[in-house]
């Protein structure tokens, strides 16, 4: 006999419901980053701003923002409103017509979110930020005529294949662990030629941040991208991708990075492709990571907090030089949701909520007093070993108390094949913030992020933050359990 799918008819009872919710997941749905046998983090019932609220009543802050996702926090009314009337008036069509919505929505990211700059001519929506990822690399192809896409270590772009043969981060890039064989599987057929990473506090090349410039102010991991590119060949290379706020590596490139990056591809007639599907909308206390830096991109990848994740949407928004040259031909690319009168109402009521509400400003405003609280922490927790950030958007890094070493040593190149299984602060966190109602997530063994919705409010993140310096404290008495030998 079929169990009916209608919890209100077959179901009496809150608790009953929520037991039947959460067995029809364990047995029917398929799961990513649960072991076997493993069980959801709870039954999520309900969202309101920056809150989840589960199935026994508790209710978390959600200071990560659900994976960096949450634009102007959950349920917010424009975009519940925005999603009424795109139901009500239009529904669905294919990318092949044109719609208000749509319209509004390229209108809005093209000149209303570039600060005055003219750079940006189109913008292509898709279904999510991974396939944004795909089209961005397909648009540089085709653009100059390459194959080759030169990535960065500790990346990550998305879980399909072309994504995924650009991520070389390796907790995030989508790989299987096959348990019962004790080995790892990967479904990318390819992968990228690989450019140092700009992470100064642990910098790949062996160098300390000031002393890695070359007599003309280069620094070493952009000369190293270059030499990686020339071994490739120029004539191959159609593109460089990289994060400005790199969320799988948990770092900030350097200042000097950006403006190095563009002038370097733009003289090897290389698209660079800005990844900001975390960063962007916002985020870092701009519309856009690259505007802190005075440059623009070929290529800006966008998702996320796009349209504050209330429907799936992801978005190339692409220069002029490169929307000319799409002007003169057809491009035989559609997708069945690309458009959708639902993604693109919630991404113009994003945007238009954060313009109404300075929200931008907002991000930048807290982001100070963020920073003034993380000074204050590490101070006082030899487990924080340091943070940066900007805005909404910032990186914890951890080390043993004893030692003043990373807990886990191969750090942001933690590899469980070969490194095990070792103990991970930022689960241990997670799990010390849960228990007092805050909701992060763990990624890399010693560090994290915060990301809360832009709308978050200063007594919200007030709280959020005195319980993530409770976490720390708890942290700090963690007796050493690996024997720290660095990398």
């Amino acid at each position: 006999m079929n169990e009916s799918v209608d919890l209100s008819e077959t179901v009496a009872g809150k608790d009953d419901r929520l037991t039947r919710a959460a067995d029809w997941d364990n047995r029917y749905a398929m799961h990513v980053h649960r072991p076997p046998g493993g069980e959801a983090l709870g039954v999520a019932v309900g969202a309101e701003g920056s809150w989840l609220t589960m199935g026994d009543g508790s209710r978390l802050l959600d200071l990560h923002g659900q994976y960096m996702s949450m634009g102007v926090g959950h349920r917010h009314p424009r975009i519940q409103a925005a999603l009424h009337e795109a139901i009500d008036n239009l529904g669905y069509c294919v990318d092949l017509f044109a719609h208000e919505g749509k319209g509004r929505a390229a209108k809005l990211l093209v000149e209303d979110t570039m600060e005055g700059s003219d750079w940006a001519g189109r913008v292509r929506f898709v279904a999510s930020g991974t396939e944004a990822v795909e089209t961005a690399l397909l648009m540089a192809r085709i653009y100059t005529g390459r194959q080759v896409v030169v990535t960065r270590q500790l990346a990550h772009h998305g879980w399909t294949e072309g994504a995924a043969a650009v991520s070389t981060s390796t907790i995030n890039r989508g790989d299987y662990f096959d348990l019962p064989e004790g080995r790892v599987r990967n479904a990318a057929v390819q992968h990228a030629p690989i450019a140092p990473a700009p992470f100064c506090a642990s910098c790949p090349l062996g160098l300390t941040p000031g002393n890695c410039k070359d007599e003309n102010g280069t620094l070493a991991c952009v000369r190293e991208t270059e030499r990686t590119i020339r071994a490739v060949g120029v004539h191959n290379v159609a593109g460089f991708i990289t994060e400005l706020y790199n969320a799988a590596g948990a770092y900030m490139v350097p200042d000097e990075y950006p403006a190095q990056i563009r002038e370097m591809t733009t003289r090897l007639g290389i698209v660079w492709i800005d990844d900001e599907v975390v960063a962007g909308v916002g985020r870092t206390g701009k519309w856009w990571a690259f505007q802190h830096y005075g440059v623009t991109p070929d290529i800006v990848v966008a998702g996320k907090g796009l349209s504050s994740s209330a429907a799936p949407v992801g978005a190339c928004i692409i220069s002029r030089e490169l929307s000319n040259f799409f002007d003169t031909g057809i491009w035989t690319a559609a997708g069945s949701f690309h458009g959708h009168p639902l993604s693109v109402a919630a991404v113009a009521a994003t945007i238009e909520a954060i313009i109404d509400d300075d929200l931008v400003a907002h991000a930048a405003e807290l982001g100070e007093y963020v920073h003034a609280r993380l000074t204050e922490m590490t101070a006082a927790h030899p487990c924080l070993a340091h943070f940066e950030g900007s805005g909404l958007a910032w990186i914890l890094n951890f080390v043993d108390p004893s030692t003043g070493r990373p807990w886990t040593p191969t750090d942001r190149w933690y590899d469980v094949t070969a490194d095990g299984d070792t103990f991970k602060p930022s689960e241990f966190l997670t799990e010390e913030c849960a228990k007092r109602g805050v909701l992060l997530f763990p990624f890399l063994p010693n560090s994290m992020h915060l990301g809360p919705p832009l709308t978050i409010t200063r007594e919200e993140l007030d709280f959020g933050l005195a319980v993530l310096d409770e976490a720390l404290s708890v942290l700090d008495t963690q007796p050493s359990v690996v024997a720290n030998d660095g990398q």
